[in-house]
């Protein structure tokens, strides 16, 4: 019988972790013999089969999901990252996205929850496993091989997302010697060498893996989500960020820790190259764009369709569920009223008009608020819940207007904008029916987005720019980008264009970061809008929509990068970010 990654996942890693694990800090005794169970670290790389339980283990420690789950050290419940920006806003004020759109985080309470120890956790595994993988007498070269290829792709993961948030990090690379405590105090790597060793273990995991797994090991590492990491890590290093000799913030003496200390138009070049060698790839792991659905169909498909051929990988952390778990109570307030995450009116105006026009929105309101819907981008409706729209067989039609009959819709309790989020929420959950929990990593998608990102900022809108963007535009029916566009025309239509397509895959918070945009009005400063809506008393179903501020956000700079906790400042040898 063939056992799958999703039963690996969760009864072996159960298994191990309660076998194995203590919540200790990063440098604890993690492999420490609990009493009365006779496993040692020799036990682990005895057999083949011991390995892959502690291989499953670093995967659920190293590659989180965005989906909300009770799965911070500390016990909070993280909220998807789009309440963290200009996206959405969650209903319930205990999540962790609170401390950025108050701009209250500090270095006991950074936004990063326990996902930094986590990641330190998984990173002390790798190199425990890639000093021992030689060791285990019944595994074959290839199985070792691979081992090999997916614990560097996760360690260079767990560096990108230190990298996205604090820049430079210490880079441990091996196992530590307890009998050398000075061996442990390691301070922060360049910006430039945390790029560097990210994209290394990117570069060799991608010469170890394979272009595809078997089906039953779908979920597992690839050829090309290694390029995919790199593609994306290589984005980042040559964005406004951290290619500048000017940071948002200095940290005197220290820049060198926060950015490269010069902008180099040639790390766009590298970026380019990288994500073409994704896009070069796609065909030996059977990856291509979905545009066989149909234009009203085809977005939609490559969320809610488990490891459709735009997949390059998919988390399998999450088993079958329904709307109880904390991932769909986070996500929706269908059932429960007590969350449920809702989309800004900010975000929705990005959502352009069939005919690649900008939509218009009356600041005063307006009676039309039908018309308007049905006038926008197809993946409007396939990612947004709004008035009028089909949710599921309880609901059918939202009627999201003020004095609605609360039986025929979901609780209104603190609906603030006038819409909730659909992504990610299949429509064949209800009351009765289970589903898979899909969240996507990485999609091919997004490689075409990066290409021409970087093609634009290094060459200017080049033919193969535009190519890589129209692509994504067609299969949603939307037509191409108007030509004779300058550079800077082209970066913001773009810069809108990856909003919608990869709205709330955790891009548009890292996004903001990367292009130094954070302060702008309405993005992560400023007022966030919803509309409330109103049913007109004559026949026919129009609606009258009147916009308003439901908060205020606040944004300090020295949030572009995050303070580290502040339990390893008081170890004394980590330099803070500037501004905390």
């Amino acid at each position: 019988m063939k056992t799958s990654v999703k039963l690996l996942f969760g009864v072996s890693y159960m298994i191990f972790y309660l076998s194995f694990t203590s919540c200790e800090d990063m440098m604890g005794n993690f492999l420490e013999k609990p009493p009365g169970v006779d496993v040692t670290e020799d036990t682990i790389f005895a057999t083949q089969n011991n390995v892959e339980t502690f291989l499953m283990g670093i995967y659920k420690d190293g590659m989180y999901t965005d989906l909300p789950e009770w799965n911070d050290r500390n016990g909070r419940r993280d909220s998807p990252f789009g309440c963290y920006c200009d996206e959405a806003e969650n209903v319930a004020t205990w999540y962790s996205s609170q401390v950025y759109n108050t701009a209250s985080i500090t270095s006991y309470n950074n936004g990063d929850g326990g996902r930094w120890y986590y990641r330190w956790r998984a990173i002390r595994s790798i190199n425990i496993l890639l000093d021992r993988i030689d060791d285990v007498p019944d595994a074959s070269a290839e199985y070792k091989r691979e081992a090999r290829g997916q614990a560097l792709f996760i360690r260079g993961l767990c560096y990108f997302e230190m990298f996205k948030r604090y820049g430079g990090v210490p880079i441990v690379d091996k196992r530590f010697s307890f009998d050398d405590p000075e061996s442990l105090k390691i301070g922060r790597a360049t910006l430039e060498e945390t790029v560097d060793f990210i994209v290394k273990d990117a570069d060799e995991a991608a010469r170890l893996l394979p272009d595809k797994w078997a089906s039953h090991l779908t979920g597992k590492a690839t050829k090309g989500a290694a390029l995919m990491l790199k593609s994306r890590a290589l984005l980042y290093a040559a964005s406004d960020l951290s290619n500048t000799a000017t940071p948002p913030l200095a940290l005197p003496g220290h820049n060198e820790l926060i950015s490269y200390g010069n902008y180099d138009a040639n790390r766009w070049k590298l970026a380019a190259d990288a994500a073409k060698e994704v896009i070069n790839w796609a065909p030996s792991g059977e990856i291509h764009l979905i545009d066989d659905q149909g234009v009203d169909k085809n977005y939609q498909y490559v969320w809610s369709v488990a490891d459709n051929a735009e997949v390059i990988m998919s988390s399998k952390l999450t088993g079958v569920t329904g709307y109880w778990h904390d991932i769909y109570k986070s996500l929706n307030n269908f059932y429960f009223a007590q969350s449920g995450t809702m989309i800004t009116q900010n975000f929705v105006e990005k959502y352009e008009k069939k005919d690649g026009t900008a939509q218009y929105w009356n600041p005063n309101g307006g009676n039309n608020l039908t018309q308007i819907y049905a006038e926008l981008d197809p993946r409007f409706g396939q990612s947004i819940g709004y008035n009028g729209s089909y949710w599921n067989a309880d609901f059918p039609v939202l009627t999201l207007w003020e004095g609605a009959v609360p039986s025929n819709q979901p609780p209104l309790l603190d609906l603030k904008t006038g819409y909730w989020v659909r992504k990610y929420i299949p429509t064949e959950m209800d009351r009765n029916t289970s589903v898979y929990a899909i969240w996507n990593l990485y999609r091919l998608a997004e490689a075409y987005l990066n290409y021409a990102e970087a093609l634009n900022e290094y060459q200017g809108p080049v033919k193969e720019a535009y190519d890589a963007v129209n692509l994504i535009r067609a299969r949603s029916g939307m037509p191409n980008f108007p030509g004779g566009l300058s550079k800077e025309e082209f970066r913001e239509k773009l810069r809108n264009e990856r909003g919608i397509e990869l709205f709330f895959e955790e891009h548009r918070l890292w996004d903001i970061m990367r292009w130094r945009i954070a302060e702008e009005e309405g993005v992560m400063q400023g007022n966030m809008r919803g509309i409330k809506i109103y049913k007109l008393s004559e026949p026919g179903n129009e609606f009258r929509y009147e916009p308003y501020v439901f908060e205020e956000r606040f944004w300090k700079t020295a949030m572009y990068r995050i303070p580290f906790p502040q339990s390893e400042i008081d170890k004394g040898y980590i330099i803070q970010n500037p501004g905390w």
